[in-house]
């Protein structure tokens, strides 16, 4: 069975805030537009973390991917789509975990 990790309360309410300000700047993308891309979607990213209680292993490891591409980018649309995903304290939390940041 893979491992499967909590979510914190954190890390729902980062990704609740994410989806608001993404309607002022576009930041994360939706569904559609990640598809025609090939890589996952923010706003997907945000409804699974608000929703559920925890990630399965290969979620998390993604959220810590995410997180290590974006960690150094400090603009506005850069910080809502890490609030997407979870936020910087999840995002690093996990990145430690799978990757020893």
């Amino acid at each position: 069975m893979p491992k499967r990790i909590k979510i914190p309360q954190y890390a729902k309410e980062e990704a609740k805030e994410g989806l608001k300000e993404r309607k002022d700047n576009k930041a994360g993308l939706t569904k559609k537009q990640a598809k025609s891309k090939g890589i996952a979607s923010g706003v997907e990213r945000a409804k699974q973390i608000m929703e559920n209680k925890y990630l399965n292993e290969e979620d998390a490891k993604r959220v810590a991917r995410f997180y290590s591409r974006f960690k150094n980018c400090k603009t506005s649309r850069c910080e809502t789509a890490i609030k997407l995903w979870g936020g910087r304290k999840f995002g690093k939390k996990l990145n430690k975990l799978y990757y020893s940041e």
